[in-house]
């Protein structure tokens, strides 16, 4: 039986294969199979949102012969193979191939010291669209299909379309700076301290000013609480009972950020999200809210043309969705022990600073380094184990080698660790390989 992922591929296959039909009707909106030439390139390139480790622009594409309308399909097949060594993180079912630290078990467990494995759970399939390409009126539509590296299921990770320099659609949140985030990595997640995340949104980013940008949106907020369990000290006859204390959130994520670029390795952001979550004070049988805000530092340098630096601090509180190791852990929101009845944002930071270093066009070395803690949670940590996240560091340190313009070989050494509130630490290290075909 068909998955509605795959069905929705078929339908968007389809559709191509309508609109070449009825465009042949019309020789001025005939669709011709051409080789992206710059002007192309660059189009394609405003359609895709730049991601870490993203694909380069599709090498060919669809065009109708007046040039208006042209469409590419794209995407990536990589096969990866390694092992861990010191703790078998791969085996962990929220991790895999993506090297998340907070999935690392504490304590390691006799026997259960290393894995090794080869996957193909890390590739993509892209259709990019521009319509009036090159004027005023661009319209762009992107939609990907896609692995997680963990599961062999396709589901469909981006659909967004843009004009005049708004986004609406599934994408990445308009407060990550995907320029800053990381180096490539074969890792799929990459640090965890890298805000870092997909939803649903309405966005705008501005033109440049004199190098000036700016950027304002709404997205449908995540929240990660302590998921109606309440364990707070106050509610001695309650706590370990599960109990509904939430209530509908009406008010959106606000990320915005402004930017000066210098050059387009020399460049610096800074970014604010403002949150609200809702909730049920159980004690006075009201609703009430609580304020949850982040901000964020970030940029490039470079003083030496094949060098590159990036940078990222991030610190908030309630912004735990945001924050790649920490999204998924009921951290962001918990009742307070000092105020009955109500709940608190816990502050959280995370830290990436990374380097690319372009030996030649077809030899790239990379490093990165990151931490990221969260405060105020141990009544939680201690009894969810899900919760039970003090800190983490990762390292990562890869080469990738361009064999030709369509194939890639890289091979990375990563390290990790997580710390939590009453178990101690653990660590693991994992050496992996990949092959990478780009179409």
């Amino acid at each position: 039986m068909q998955s509605t992922s795959s069905k929705l591929l078929l339908s968007a296959l389809a559709l191509v294969g309508t609109v070449g039909v009825v465009s042949a009707q019309t020789s001025e909106n005939d669709l011709q199979f051409v080789k992206a030439d710059t002007a192309m390139q660059s189009a394609m390139k405003r359609v895709r949102a730049a991601e870490p480790s993203t694909a380069p622009v599709p090498k060919f594409a669809l065009q109708t012969r007046n040039g208006a309308f042209a469409m590419a399909v794209g995407g990536n097949i990589s096969v990866i193979a390694g092992a861990d060594l010191g703790n078998n993180l791969y085996s962990q079912p929220g991790a895999q191939l993506s090297f998340v630290t907070g999935e690392i078990p504490v304590p390691t467990v006799r026997d259960h010291r290393s894995d090794f494995y080869i996957s193909g759970t890390n590739s993509f399939v892209d259709f990019s669209v521009v319509g009036f390409k090159g004027t005023e009126n661009e319209v762009t539509g992107y939609i990907k299909f896609g692995t997680n590296g963990v599961s062999p299921s396709v589901s469909m990770t981006r659909a967004y379309l843009t004009y005049r320099g708004l986004l609406m659609g599934e994408a990445l949140t308009l407060a990550q700076d995907p320029y800053a985030s990381q180096p490539p990595t074969i890792d799929p997640q990459g640090p965890c301290g890298a805000l870092s995340t997909i939803g649903y949104q309405v966005s705008y980013i501005s033109p440049g000013y004199a190098g000036f940008k700016y950027a304002l949106g709404i997205e449908i907020p995540t929240y990660y609480n302590s998921n109606g369990m309440y364990r707070g000290e106050d509610y001695a006859n309650m706590r370990g009972k599960y109990v509904d204390a939430t209530v509908e959130n009406l008010v959106p994520d606000i990320p915005m950020w402004i930017e000066y670029q210098a050059s387009p390795s020399n460049r610096v952001r800074a970014t604010a999200i403002i949150r609200n979550f809702m909730y049920r004070d159980l004690v006075k049988d009201v609703r009430r809210n609580v304020m949850g805000w982040g901000t964020m530092l970030s940029g490039n340098f470079s003083f030496y043309e094949p060098l590159t630096f990036n940078f990222q601090a991030v610190y908030g509180k309630g912004i735990g969705n945001f924050l790649q190791d920490i999204a998924g852990r009921p951290l962001s929101y918990t009742p307070s022990n000092s105020d009955l009845g109500k709940m608190q944002a816990n502050p959280m930071m995370g830290l990436v600073f990374g380097a690319s270093y372009n030996v030649t066009p077809k030899l790239q070395f990379n490093a990165v380094g990151s931490y990221s803690r969260v405060w105020d949670v141990e009544d939680y940590a201690v009894i969810n184990t899900n919760a039970n996240y003090k800190y983490a560091d990762y390292v990562a340190v890869n080469c990738f080698y361009n064999i030709t313009n369509y194939l890639q070989w890289g091979i990375e050494y990563l390290y990790g660790r997580h710390a939590t509130w009453n178990k101690g630490a653990a660590n693991d290290s994992r050496i992996q390989t990949q092959l990478s075909f780009t179409f």
